[in-house]
Parts: C-alpha cells; structure tokens; sequence
C-alpha cells in the first residue's frame, strides 16, 4: 500500500481524529495538516466522545469514535488522488495491491458496454466486490447479456464519479454483507462525497504520453454554499473529461508480435520442410529443438516472434477446391496450384494475382513473419473515452432534530473503440464465415487474375479473406446515469437514551446504447453474383452465378441472390478494392440498448441499550427492500441475425428483496478499567436476512472481536457469511447463441501435458487421438472462436461464502509516527455462480478420471456438451459447438496475507516526511466450476505472489514532492504448465514507478505535475500473450500530467 492509503486505526478520543488519520497517517498525501484533536469537555472523560462526535464508518451504521472497524480497511484520500494526477477513482484503487484484473477502457472491448471500469477486490471477480457512493447503493452500468464487458452483476462503472467531489474512498476486505446486502463477499468499495462545502474551487489539467498520444483534457469546478443562517448547504460540482485513445501497433511493445504456438513433430518437418532447422525458424529460443512425441523433454510450445495468422491475409489468398495436395497441405503450409502444387497466390491491391509467401509455418493457424495478418493490428491499449458528470449534495435543517438531505448524480459518456477483429472469410471459421468459392470465370475477376489462373489449369478457387476493407468490429457506446437520493436524518432522546436514525429512497437509472457496424448477408450475396452488361460494367443478377459457393450458416451453399435495385457490385480480389458505394450497401449501422434501474428503501435506527461493563451497549436495526430490473434489446437487426452475428437474444428481468438487519457493539472492557493486558475488548454482532424473490431466504451474519492488550496493539478477527444472489443475466437469459474459444485445447500438442492431472489428461488425449486417426493434434478454437449456446438458470442458489480475518495495528508510543499492520484474509465460496464455457467442459472432459474409451465423443457428460468433427473429415476432432449454461459450481477459494507500514515524522530544518510500504502476499486462488478441473491463479499472470508497493513524500512550505513504486514478483502463464508444456514458463518480475511535485502559490493556487511510469518501463517481454497483460501492466509508457487548482 502506499503511503496515501492508511489502515484504520484504533478508535481515537477526538472528533478529528478522522481528519487526523486520513491527513496525516496518510503520508504521501501530504497536502493538508489536520488541526490537534480538541480538548474532551471537563465533564467526560477522553475516551467517551459525545454523541455529535461519533460518525458512521464503512461496514457498520453504528456511530463510532473515529475511523474504528472491524474489518480491515483502507482509505484513499482526495489529496492522494490529485497528487498523482488521476482523473478517475478507479485508477486509484487500483494501483493498490490486492486490487486487480478489473474491467477498464484498456485492451479490446466487448461488443456491448465498452470504455466501463469496474474494479476486482482480490481477484474474485469485478461482480463480488460491492461499490457504494456515500454507505449507499449506486446504479449498475453492466449490461445484462452475455456479451457485456464482465462476467454478469450489479457492478458500477466508476467512470461516473467524478475525482473532484470524492473527500475519500473507504475499502474494507469480507464483512460488508450484514450492513449492505448481496455482493460484498470481497470486500467494500465506499466512495465518500464531498458535502457541506462552502467555497468555490476549480481544476483543469492536461496528460499527454511520452510519445504525444492517450491526450487527456479534464476541467472540473466545485461551488458550495451555505443557506438559511447555516441551517442548510448545497454543494455541486461539475467535471469534463476527455482522454484519447491508442493503438497497439503505436507501441514497440506490441510490434514484437509474440505469441506460444505449436512446436512442430521432427518426423512432420523431415517430410514437409526437409533441410527446415528449428534454430532458423522464427522461434526466440533457437535451442529448442522440434518436438518428438510425448514426454520427451521438449516443450510442446514454443515461443515465436511476429506472429502471423498465414492462412487468411487481408487481401485474399487463393486456394484448390479439391487435390491432389502437397504434403503438409493445409496443416503446414498452403495449398498451392500447378502441377507440383506449389505455385501459391494472393490478390494484392490492384486485383492481381501475386506470390503469395506464408511465412515459417508453425500450425494450420500460426506463422513467424510473411504475408499473413498479424492481430496487432486489430488490437488497441486503451479506447476513446469523453465523460461529463453534475453532482449535488444538499442538506436542510427540518428542526433543530431533523435533517432533509438529497444527493443527485448525472453522468454522460461517450466511448470508441479504436480497433478490433474484422469480418472473416477463411478456413478456420465455420458457417457464414467459412471460404467462398469464386470459378475462373467470375466477371468481378481481373485479366490477369483469370488467365494466370487459367494457366494454371485451375476452374474454381477458394477465397479466405480478412475485411477489414469492408467492417470493422470496434464499436462506441454512450451512457446516460442519473441518481437521486432523498431522506431524512435525525435524532431523539427517549427514556435517557439518544436515538439515531435515517430514512431515505434511492433511485438510479443507467441507460447505455451500444453502436457499430455490421455486414448484411443477404446484401453480400446480392453484391457478389455479378455479370458484365452490354457496356462491359459490372452489374448485379439476382440469377445465382453458377460455381459460386458463399457458405450458410450450416456451412452448405447459401447463395441466394435477390433481385434489389440498390445493390452495388463487391470488389473482394485484393485488400482496399470495395468501393466505398459497395461498403455502403452490404453494411449497416447498429444500435443496441442496455438499460438497468434500481430502487432502494432504507430505515435504519440506533441507539444503546444496556450499560455494560466497558460502556453502553449500542445497536442498529433496519429494513431495507430493493429492486433491480434490466433489459436489454440489441435491436431488430441483430434479434434477427442478418449479419455474421449469431441472433442476439433480447432479455428483460427483475427482481425484489426484503432485507431485515441489525447490529451491535458490546464493550465488555474500555481502558479505564486499568487491567493488564485487557485495555478494551469488543464484541461485534452483525445479522441481514435478505428474502429474494428469485430464490428465497438467506441468512448472512458476522461475529468478531476487537481487543487491546495494551494502548499500542489492537488485535480484530471476525467470520462472516456473505452471498451474491444471481443476477438478472444469469437468472433469466433464454436460450441465446454465442461465439467462445476453447484457449487451452486439452488434447492440443501445447497443453496435453498441462492440467491438474497430467497422467489423466495424457491417457484420455492419447484415446481420442486414436479415435481420430490423428497423432498429433493443434486445436482451431485456441484463435478461432466456435458457436454455442448458453442460456440462464432460473434455479440457481445463491453463492454462499465463508469468510475469515484476523490481524492487528500496532503503533508504538516510542517511536511516534509508526505504524504497523498485518492482516490474514481466508474466502471459501461455495454454489458460486459461473458460465459453463466451453474451455470449462473440454478440461472436465479429458481431465475426469470417468473417461468411456469407447465412445470418445460422448465420453462423459462434459465431452457430450462438445461437439466436434468426426473421424475422416477435413480437421478431425476440431471443435465446432458446445452447450452450456450458468450453473452452480463448485468452489471458489481466496487466501492472502497483507502488511502495511507507515512511518510519518516532521524535521524543523528539512519539512515533513513520509515513507511507506505495503505487501499482499496471495496464498490461493482457485476456481473449480465442474467439479473436475480447478483452476488454481496464484502465481499467473496478474496475481503475482508478492505484491509491493514502497512510497515516499516530502513537504516543506509551499512545495511538496511524492514518489511511489509498485513491485510484481515474476509470474507463470499457468501454474499447471510444466517444462514439457511450453518453452517460456514465466515472465520476469516488474517494477513501476511513479513521481510528482507540487507547488502552492497560495493558500488560493497550486499547481502539480505528475508522472506516471518515471523510467519509461514496458511491460515483462512476452506478457502481451496474456489475457491479463491490460489489467496488470502498464501499456502506454511514461506520461505527464500538468494540473492547476485554484480556491476562492
């Protein structure tokens, strides 16, 4: 943790200590010096703070002395957020360990919800970790379907909260669920506004990379007033942001094209490629040799530079629609024409036929270098992302008892996704998308193109193509959110007894409408059966061309031109040759809406009940009824499925709780009791049941304790159960098709070694390679998504999860300034909620010890929910559809320590002083869906195993520096590879530094300059072959943020 973030402490005797702590046990904030805590009255002593001093803190509605929790807690500070010039709260909970692997605008997008940030508490998932503005609940921006940016949940986009109205963010880890509900399984994410403000203030600031891209304009004002002789206040703010996005093909990083493919067999190259040696083929280790079989020493994967995917260009490559093929055809190398079969063609830009060069083939799939596309292209760092947002806090004094209060939100965006996968015509795609035959003697054809073919003796060929000529799949998306809340707040006193209590209403509404652009099917075969009129031009037919083959969706002839008098002819010999009329006509835009609403109902009261040993017992209790509904509607064009999408499913749903709650805090020793080694010790009770109507009844509670043996050291433990009810997605979606990847092919040559049981996994692979005439095997569905279906589960439970933590703060009086944390977090989480993927059920299927070699395909229930191609076809034992569906798994298990140390001292000559280091140190993280394959990620790729992060300031009159660096340990691709499984096993550890300086012209102007990424540091080499590479790494390089503050 850096020093901007602090634990929180021990209850204090002040009533601002709050201030204190967050000011000052904060070092590397540094901006503000709270005020020495005021004198307690004369009438009580120091460590029994009036009523009006207590406040409620995250994780509990009970008014407590300070910053006192029994969970562990973190708190993020407004000053660290500007000093490190961020405009974002995300950003900033995410350079803390232990947050990770969120949703954010970086890396490529999904098809719905794009430029969203979600944030990952412990690497649980974005959906368990529960965000609150103000201890409330905040409206959800993730759109209910299956192809939303995040598994499905009540997440919210903290784009729509803007830096400049947040006083802190509170975070505490597990016990949420009592006080808050569904969700918080780990842990709390509390965004504190800014309210009773009285003043004007207004920013602006400007970022701009090291190599002039990923611009960010951002301009925010902040006005707060007080009204009715101070009875009331009103508070608003105002914030623009504007940030550029960037390419991948910008960075020298991503140039590289690195990538894990398929060690070829030796006895394959001796046959195809005689004279082919391994040390001169593209692969970075050139001592690897080729592969010989099975446990045999030599990685089964190999790590290989500019990767090309050889099989498809952008242009066209041309293919034999029937053999005698080459050796190796289609697997290694290209089919070719002529008599030897070696004469291979592409179109290039002019409508020519041209050489056509590979590359260093590795698979059916993956080359070094060539002419083949490289994805890079299609891939970006981070998207376009413009964000408006008008925020409110109000307060009234009713009575002198009573408050009315309101707090309003609205939040406008719009976001672009600069690059992403194009349309495909090509080999490794089934269906629509599979190759199109063309004969010789296609009028859309060039002289050139048709005599050399003819030449050749060829009558028909096969096109594979990649459009991005025609439709590109990166789509924008806008987003309107509005909150309001309105309530009133009191107190009472009744019997000797202060009561306290709240009643408020909460209604958020995000509606979101994703566009992009889509190819027509039937326009594309209207646009492609074509015949030359009496003028020598091209025109269309509805009379279907004969030989013409344009693949259905079953992969047989679908060419069936209609008659339409728009049609324009489509040009798709060579990369650019559609005309942009052409492109008109066979795309069309697309706009898809996702809208989530959300009704919440709050009455809570407390007060003491029973004077005890160590003071009064205090309690809360409350009712709360809440309401989620969600619908989502991709439009006519894509309900219907006309373009290459599979039909979208449209979905609506909603649901309601009753919730029940309370809590207490019972004090059995305070300090002044004077025992040895027993200076407080607390008893906390929490309880929530939460009715649902989707699947009934759920008990979550948590019971801990907090004890001070001695005024340095306190000690807190606590157990928790917590839930996460399904969401509207996984609760109600209908039967809806889909495209996913099976990424690790169990049989595959690269991961047949792999699994959690190897021996297993390599007895069943070797029966289906049997089975399949095969001897060896690379999976397709590693590159090339494959359709399904999934569908919701209107029965499932509730997860349930068992949480534990225990730890202690030790600050000693000798050495003021101190500070020493340590925490243990255990999660178990069972009936956890999960999509039955495909890569779920092809694990499940070869990794069962339950495995019928005598019928392969339906080997076991896991093997029967894939369907593949059978012995004999083309690509035997390729995937091409699964069946699934959310379902309760099995497990999902967390365990972690984390540390925390802050030292803060101030000097008369040199200024004040910071230093601090935190450390999360995770121990488990396994997910288990089937029961079958759990998945274990501690150690991958965006869960390091040692997690740092050191920082330092420094003040001194009006200039003030701070730097901090974060630490990733080195980490695995998977932690179940082995040397057999792949050559490069793991990426080198990481360090990222940060820096910034600050100068106060006044007590009126400041202005700062932060820089992100100090050195200029890449990510590990190779770690862009993870899926986790954005939401770990930085990508963007050194950057610069200039800001200005001025305060009237």
């Amino acid at each position: 943790m850096n020093t901007n973030v602090d634990r929180g402490p021990a209850p204090r005797r002040s009533p601002l200590m709050l201030g204190i702590c967050l000011a000052l046990a904060v070092p590397a904030a540094l901006a503000q010096q709270a005020p020495p805590a005021a004198p307690a009255p004369a009438d009580k002593p120091a460590s029994a703070p009036t009523d009006l001093d207590r406040l409620v803190v995250t994780g509990s509605r009970i008014r407590r002395a300070g910053f006192d929790t029994l969970e562990p807690a973190t708190v993020v500070t407004k000053d660290y957020i500007a000093n490190r010039g961020l405009t974002n709260v995300a950003d900033a909970l995410n350079e803390i360990p232990g947050f990770g692997l969120g949703i954010t605008p970086e890396g490529n997008q999904a098809g719905f919800g794009t430029g969203v940030n979600f944030v990952n508490r412990f690497g649980l998932g974005s959906a368990r970790t529960l965000t609150l503005v103000n201890g409330r609940r905040f409206v959800s921006s993730a759109p209910t379907t299956l192809f939303g940016p995040a598994a499905p949940g009540l997440q919210v986009d903290l784009n729509a909260i803007p830096t400049a109205m947040v006083e802190r963010i509170e975070n505490i880890a597990i016990g949420g669920a009592p006080t808050y509900g569904s969700d918080a399984i780990a842990g709390v994410v509390n965004v504190i506004l800014r309210k009773d403000y009285e003043g004007v203030e207004f920013g602006t600031s400007y970022g701009v990379t090291e190599q002039g891209d990923n611009q960010r304009y951002n301009f925010w004002a902040l006005v707060g007033a007080g009204f009715d002789e101070g009875r009331g206040n009103i508070t608003f703010s105002f914030t623009y942001d504007d940030q550029k996005g960037v390419l991948q093909k910008d960075r020298d990083y991503f140039r590289t094209g690195y990538f894990n493919a398929t060690n070829p067999l030796a006895s394959t190259m001796a046959a195809v490629f005689p004279g082919r040696q391994a040390a001169t083929d593209g692969r970075y280790n050139p001592n690897i040799p080729y592969n010989t079989g099975a446990n045999d020493g030599i990685p089964n994967g190999v790590m290989i530079r500019d990767r090309r995917i050889w099989t498809t260009p952008f242009g066209g490559l041309l293919s034999p629609t029937s053999g005698p093929f080459r050796a190796g055809s289609g697997n290694l190398r290209p089919n070719g024409f002529g008599p030897n079969r070696d004469v291979v063609l592409a179109f290039d830009r002019s409508g020519n036929v041209v050489p056509y060069n590979p590359g260093t083939t590795f698979s059916a799939t993956d080359a070094s270098g060539g002419d083949g596309l490289s994805l890079v292209e299609s891939g970006q760092i981070t998207s376009d992302l413009k964000r408006m947002s008008i925020n409110t806090t109000a307060r009234w004094g009713l009575t002198d008892n009573i408050d009315v209060f309101m707090e309003g939100s609205f939040y406008s965006a719009e976001s672009t996704e600069l690059a992403d996968q194009w349309v495909y015509n090509a080999p490794l795609f089934g269906g629509l998308s599979g190759m199109i035959t063309f004969p010789t003697s296609y009028a859309g054809l060039s002289d050139q193109a048709r005599t050399t073919l003819q030449g050749l003796g060829v009558g028909a060929f096969n096109l594979s193509r990649a459009s991005r000529d025609l439709v590109t799949n990166n789509g924008s998306g806008t987003t309107e959110l509005g909150r309001i809340v309105v309530g009133l707040e009191g107190n009472f006193e009744l019997a000797n007894r202060v009561f306290y209590w709240e009643a408020s209403a909460n209604y958020g509404r995000s509606d979101s409408r994703s566009h992009g652009t889509a190819l027509v099917q039937q326009n594309f075969i209207n646009a492609l059966n074509v015949v030359r009129n009496a003028q020598g031009q091209l025109v269309c037919t509805p009379t279907p061309i004969a030989d013409l083959f344009i693949p259905d969706a079953n992969g047989r002839n679908g060419n069936t031109p209609v008659a339409d008098p728009n049609c324009v002819p489509l040009d798709l010999f060579g990369e650019g040759r559609p005309s942009a009329a052409a492109r008109n006509y066979v795309t069309t835009p697309t706009s898809a809406q996702a809208l989530q609403e959300q009704q919440v109902f709050n009455v809570n009261i407390s007060s003491t009940l029973l004077e005890m040993w160590g003071g009064p017992l205090q309690y809360n209790v409350g009712y709360e009824h809440r309401k989620e509904s969600g619908l989502f509607d991709p439009g006519q064009f894509l309900t219907a499925g006309l373009g290459r999408s599979v039909a979208i499913t449209p979905l609506q749903g909603e649901y309601s709780t009753n919730e029940w709650f309370g809590e207490f805090v019972l004090p059995l020793v305070n300090p002044e009791k004077n025992f040895i080694g027993l200076r407080k010790l607390d008893v906390i009770g929490k309880y929530r049941q939460v009715d649902s109507s989707i699947n009934g009844k759920f008990d979550t509670y948590t019971y801990g304790l907090q004890w001070k043996p001695f005024d340095d050291l306190e000690v807190r433990g606590n157990f928790t159960r917590s839930l996460r009810s399904p969401s509207i997605t996984e609760a109600f979606l209908p039967r809806a098709t889909s495209f996913q990847f099976v990424t690790n092919d169990p049989c595959d040559t690269r991961f047949i070694a792999g699994g959690n049981r190897p021996a297993t996994r390599a007895a069943n692979c070797q029966a289906f390679l049997n089975y399949y005439g095969l001897t060896n095997f690379t999976s397709n569905a590693n590159g090339a998504s494959i359709q399904g279906v999934s569908s919701g589960n209107p029965n499932l439970r509730n997860e349930s999860s068992d949480s534990y933590s225990y730890g202690f703060t030790w600050a000693p009086s000798f050495l003021e300034g101190l500070t020493v944390t340590a925490d243990y977090y255990k999660i178990e989480i069972t009936d956890v909620i999960a999509q039955l993927t495909a890569q779920d059920m092809a694990a499940a299927c070869f990794d069962s010890t339950a495995f019928n070699t005598a019928d392969i395909p339906n080997a076991n229930a896991f093997c029967s929910l894939i369907t593949r191609n059978a012995p004999g076809t083309a690509q035997p034992g390729q995937a091409t559809t699964f069946n699934g569906q959310f379902v309760n798994g099995k497990f999902y298990n967390m365990e972690a320590y984390s540390t925390e140390i802050a030292y803060r001292f101030e000097t008369e000559r040199f200024g004040r002083f910071a230093l601090g280091m935190t450390g999360y140190f995770p121990r488990e993280l396994t997910l288990d869906t089937t029961g079958v394959s759990p998945d274990p990620a501690v150690g991958e790729i965006g869960n390091s195993k040692r997690q740092y992060q050191f920082s330092g300031a420094w003040e001194k009159g009006a200039w003030g520096l701070n730097m901090a660096a974060n630490y990733l340990s080195s980490a695995e691709f998977n932690v179940l590879n082995t040397p057999e499984t792949r050559d490069i096993l793991k990426i080198d550890s990481y360090w990222l530094f940060n820096a910034g300086a600050r100068y106060r012209f006044n007590d009126h102007a400041t202005v700062r300059l932060a820089v992100s990424n100090l050195f200029d540091k890449d990510p590990p080499a190779f770690a862009q072959t993870s899926a986790n590479l954005f939401s770990t790494y930085d990508i963007l390089g050194r950057r610069y943020n200039l800001s200005f503050e001025w305060k009237f």
